[in-house]
């Protein structure tokens, strides 16, 4: 049976896309004008930030219907902006992580490459790639200014909230960086902390407290439990992307499945199998951890690891302590009077969804 709330997100993204593909062409005059490629560059946007499941805008519809708004407009342009932002914060990740594949689609430095015409092949090909990632960071960009364009419009405490999730987002993702460039292990605890700002509360709490924002009966206790609520499902939401990063089926998640693997991210599952290796198998891990090529009887063997010694069981343990304090969240949360009970069931059901979901 489908969850009420994957029903829920395929409406609101339906809406929410509406509503990014009229952004674009309304400036599409000003690609054209500025840019050869103005066209080209605006439709593939449109079909960058359509490719995924548009989570972050519909939980900022669900968050204004959580005290009862009506009129949609407001809350479908925090859903559009939230999701340019994140179009871009994901076309800068793909150049960070060297990732040539999202949402089982080319990532945008690679369309770029792609459709870019070397005139009499003047440009080697390091020079092309660099050029494809200069300009898809300037597509970034544009998606950001995209974005502001929309949330300026919205009541100032909506757009504070947004600015300063996102520059706690920034300086996290700057900290995951890091993690992947300097030697050693850190403890998993930091690791989950770093993940409730770079994840848990810019994808589940920013949304939901920003939709509720929008209404004047918002109340400071709402957003404490929406943003307890929001912290433990996004950090449930990072653990399960890191164990679909591993076990998961690359048609469902639209990138190689092991790509962590390759990038060398210290994920939790990694950091809880590290102390259980032998001398001789921690030399073998070395040798796929990071590796250019990740063959798969080495994933396999680092799968059976993880199963073997205990780590998914003891990773699958914290998932379940976070969905016992979203459980005591969203309780808490229904005991205010101005909270819809629909949009009660349909968070009661986020959180049953977030336990099951394969992509």
């Amino acid at each position: 049976m489908e969850h009420l709330f994957l029903e829920f997100t395929q409406q609101a993204k339906a809406t929410i896309s509406a509503h990014i593909a009229s952004i674009l062409h309304e400036n599409q005059p000003m690609f054209s004008r500025i840019s050869g490629t103005g066209a080209w560059l605006a439709s593939e946007m449109e079909d960058f930030a359509d490719s995924g499941k548009m989570l972050r805008g519909s939980l900022a519809i669900l968050g204004a219907q959580l005290l009862g708004m009506q009129n949609q407009k407001n809350s479908v342009s925090l859903a559009a902006g939230l999701e340019l932002l994140q179009a871009g914060l994901l076309v800068h990740d793909d150049i960070m992580d060297h990732d040539e594949k999202r949402r089982g689609k080319p990532t945008f430095h690679i369309r770029i490459r792609n459709k870019i015409q070397w005139p009499d092949q003047a440009l080697s090909a390091p020079l092309a790639v660099q050029l494809a990632e200069a300009q898809s960071i300037c597509a970034g960009d544009l998606f950001f200014f995209l974005a502001w364009q929309e949330i300026a419009y919205l009541p100032q405490r909506v757009s504070v909230t947004v600015a300063q999730e996102h520059a706690k987002v920034t300086l996290a993702q700057m900290q995951d960086v890091a993690l992947g460039y300097v030697e050693g292990f850190p403890d998993i605890s930091s690791v989950i902390e770093m993940y409730r700002h770079k994840t848990a509360r810019y994808t589940v709490a920013l949304p939901l407290m920003a939709g509720a924002l929008l209404l004047d009966n918002c109340t400071s206790e709402v957003l404490k439990s929406l943003e307890r609520l929001g912290e433990s499902l996004g950090i449930v939401f990072q653990l399960q992307d890191d164990r679909l990063g591993l076990f998961g089926d690359e048609t469902a998640i639209g990138k190689p499945v092991g790509s962590d693997l390759k990038e060398g991210k210290k994920t939790p599952y990694i950091l809880a199998l590290i102390p259980q290796l032998s001398e001789s198998e921690m030399k073998r891990f070395n040798s796929i951890f990071r590796a250019q090529a990740l063959e798969p009887s080495e994933l396999e063997w680092i799968r059976s690891l993880i199963v073997s010694r205990g780590v998914d069981a003891k990773i699958r343990s914290l998932i379940d302590n976070q969905i016992e304090l979203a459980r005591k969240a969203l309780a808490d949360l229904g005991q205010f009077e101005a909270v819809s009970e629909e949009t009660m069931i349909l968070l009661a059901d986020f959180i049953d969804y977030s336990l099951s979901r394969e992509r």
